[in-house]
Formats: structure tokens, sequence, C-alpha cells
């Protein structure tokens, strides 16, 4: 079957005028690939369609967000309409999905297997090739890395010795042969191989600083994606290196005062934000705001919204631990809401019908990955460095803990600085932890070696993939 992706070809006319000229023709439908990438600003529109799966609804625009919050315990019910219900009892085969991540990694794989054949380049587009190139690296590597936390264990914290990830897909998919050369899971230090090789290749291809950062990588996202997967690696010297080459790169930078931290929540982007997805009204249905929309789920308590989601008993204590966090000023206590919990008002909907951008990196993970990969690989010093400096501007006293103390103070932050941003439950998972539970959801906690840690695979591709084995428990 020939290869045909109008949509594709769609995203060309909207990219701008320069790639709409230069693909102009009178029958857009008779282009092949060939005709469509035979110029560098047709993989621009490619890369286009891959950044704008980032903020669907199944991915960072909403599920990627809430799903790790709720299936820990870091939120509670304001009413119950069914949504993410089964998730907050870790009910058996409610998980987080993320198979259909591999659209976007066809996307970039079209990218990576294509752009290094343009011929009779001009210098600016052999520096588009490459920009564009780092970029779909990037953004493989964001994709591929969180289908790793679903479906598998972090390498050195497997259970009984199981060490299956995801099929890894490096080449794109052209047509039907190309989709049934189905592949076994990789193993996960072969996907993390992948995450590292591709990383730091995206390190020397993209820019110092991307003229259309945050919303698009340059060499400061890279690095700070790299630091995650380290840390996630559990590789902590290295977390906090590459944590620190992302700080020395970024135009991002830290809040300092309590005003602007409670701004920062309406500026677009967020001034913190090393690599933001953007979502525009164009992206949107009538009703994706009000239905959708992390504003409309956790912070609008208009008459259209859902507000469903409220900050837990259990972390709004954790946040009034120490007196003077800056970061309280986010968290409203409303009377009409359960007592003990508290209003999130990260999710302003600030550009409009509850629609906003998605901080997915932000300066503040930096800092505290650089602690954690400190602190865990012995280097108490540099770790006090880097969390006083969190913790100064969030308006807290600098600490002196050492060792395990230090390391549990850093975890506490990362819970209270990340809330409802997606952390919580792959913090608990990644450091071999017990999934803790909030005491009203009447559920025990998820010991480490419950199947229900990893998510299901899709029967649908079982069906498929005759290489494909399930996870363990299902």
């Amino acid at each position: 079957m020939k290869f045909r992706n109008i949509f594709l070809l769609v995203l060309v006319m909207l990219a701008g005028s320069a790639c709409e000229e230069a693909l102009r023709v009178s029958d857009p439908e008779s282009l092949s690939p060939e005709d469509v990438l035979d110029k560098v600003a047709g993989f621009e529109s490619v890369m286009l369609s891959a950044y704008n799966r980032v903020h669907n609804f199944g991915y960072y625009g909403q599920n990627q967000i809430v799903a790790p919050e709720i299936m820990a315990d870091n939120l509670d019910f304001n009413n119950r309409t069914g949504r993410y219900e089964q998730h907050y009892v870790n009910a058996v085969r409610t998980h987080m999905g993320r198979w259909g991540n591999y659209v976007g990694i066809n996307d970039v794989n079209i990218i990576i297997s294509r752009i290094d054949d343009l011929k009779d380049l001009s210098t600016d587009d052999i520096t588009l090739r490459d920009q564009l190139k780092g970029e779909a690296l990037f953004l493989r590597s964001l994709n591929y890395h969180d289908m790793a936390r679903v479906y598998g264990y972090e390498p050195g914290q497997e259970v009984n010795g199981f060490n299956l990830t995801v099929p890894l897909r490096v080449s794109e998919t052209k047509g039907v042969s190309d989709a049934l050369d189905v592949k076994p899971r990789a193993t996960n230090t072969e996907l993390y191989s992948l995450l590292k090789t591709d990383l730091t290749s995206a390190t020397s291809l993209l820019p110092t600083t991307n003229s259309s950062a945050p919303y698009r990588a340059g060499q400061d996202a890279a690095h700070a994606l790299l630091s995650r997967v380290y840390l996630y690696e559990g590789s902590w010297s290295e977390a906090a290196a590459q944590a620190e080459a992302a700080m020395s790169k970024t135009s991002a930078s830290l809040i300092e005062d309590k005003a602007g931290y409670y701004d920062s929540w309406f500026a677009v982007p967020h001034p913190e934000s090393i690599y933001e997805a953007e979502i525009r009204s164009t992206d949107w249905s009538t009703v994706d705001g009000a239905n959708n929309s992390l504003s409309t789920l956790s912070n609008n308590t208009s008459s259209s919204s859902q507000f469903i989601l409220v900050g837990s008993p259990e972390l709004i204590s954790v946040l009034d631990s120490e007196a003077g966090d800056f970061r309280d000023t986010i968290w409203t206590r409303l009377d009409d809401i359960p007592a003990g919990t508290a209003k999130c008002e990260k999710w302003q909907g600030e550009k409009g019908d509850f629609l906003e951008n998605i901080p997915v990196i932000r300066y503040s993970e930096m800092l505290l990955t650089a602690a954690e990969g400190h602190a865990r690989s012995g280097n108490d010093g540099s770790a006090q460095t880097h969390i006083n400096r969190l913790r100064v501007a969030r308006g807290l006293p600098e600490t002196t803990a050492t060792g395990a103390d230090l390391i549990a103070l850093i975890m506490k932050e990362r819970r209270v600085e990340f809330a409802l941003e997606g952390h919580r439950w792959f913090d608990l998972k990644r450091t071999g932890s017990e999934i803790t539970k909030s005491a009203t959801a009447n559920v025990p906690n998820l010991s480490y070696t419950d199947f229900r840690l990893l998510g299901v695979i899709p029967q649908s591709e079982l069906s498929l993939n005759e290489f494909l084995v399930q996870n363990p428990g299902y």
C-alpha cells in the first residue's frame, strides 16, 4: 500500500507561507511522501504534527497530569461523575494507556529516517535539518520514556526479574507491510540505552536556544529530559550533571517571590518552563475546554465546569507542615468542598475558554533532580545547595539535613512542588516504594510487588503481535 498522509499536507499549509510556497501544487492529494519530504519545509510540518500530539487529552493535555496523582495519594474528589473513579481505587486493568504514543513516534521516525537524505542544502537548511532531527530525537525519547514508565519497571527495580517494556520502533512505518513487521518487547535496559543515545545526539544537534522555546526543544530541553531518564535509571551523578547542564543553558528562570509564584500560573509561557506543550484555540472543539481541560477538572467552579478534583487531605497536610511555604497560595480552601481538601489553581485556563499550555519540564524539576542525584550519590553539600535554592525561593528556610533525612526532604519537596503535574505515582514507583493511598479512597496501599503497578498491554495489540507478552498478573 502506498503511503499517503493528507493530514501532513494540511499541516504544511498551516505551517507558514514559506512552507506553503515550497510545496504548492495544483493537486495536493497527488503528492507522495517523496514529493513532500524533498525539502526541509516538508519535515517541519511533520514535526508540528508530532508536537501537537503531546497535548492530546490522553497524554499531557489531561491523563498524563491527572492519573499519576489520583492513582496515588495527591488527589480526591469534589464530586463524582464516574471520571477517574476506577483510577482512584486502582481497579484491575485501569491504568494509564500510552500505546497511542506510537503515532507520535512514527511522526518523528519519518524525520529521523529520511532527513539526512536531503541533498544540495543551503547553510540555513543544514542548520534547520540538524535542529529538526534533534527535536525528533527529543520527542521520540519523551514518548518512549512515558511508555516505559507505564508498562515496565525501571532498571534495577524489577519484580521477580521481569524486565520487559515496549517494542522499539526506530524506523518509519510506511504502510501495511511495515506495520506487520511486529517486534517483541524490548528490555528496560535496551530502551534506556536508546533514550540515552537519542538524547545525547539531540544535545549536539539542537541549537543552544530554540527560537520557538519553550514550545519546541533546544539543548536545554534535551539535557533536562536526559536528566529525568538518568534519574529513573538510578544513575545519580549523571542525573545531577545533566540537570545542571540544562540549568546552565536555559532561558527559563526560577520564580523567587510569593506573588511571582502565584502569577506564574497565569503566565504564557510559564517562566520556569524548559519545555511546554502549547495548545492553541484551533486545537480545540467547541466543548473540549469545558469537558476535558485541566482547568475544568480541577479549578473552574462555574456551572459549565466539571470541577471534580481537589487536593487530598494528606497532600494538604504535607503542604501545611512548614509555615511560610509560598506554594500554599495556589491551594484554596473552600467551604463547599470536602473538609481538609483544597482547590488547585495551577490550571487557570488563562488563555480563555479553559485553554492553557502545559509545562512538561520546569526549572524547579532540574533543581530537585540535581539535589536528588547528588544526595543519592553521597554528595550532601551539592544536594543542599540545589534544594536550598528552591526552598528559599518558596519561602522556606535552608536545610542542613544529610543522608537519608536529606533524601526524604527532597522527595517531600517533589511531592509538594509538582502536585497535580503528573509526578507522584512515578516518583513512588521508580524508588521501589509502595503506592500510598488517601484514606478517603478506602483502599489499601499498593505494595511495590502488586501487579497493578504496571499498565495492562491492550488485548488488541496482543492479538496483532504474536511476540508480545502480557504484563504479569493480568
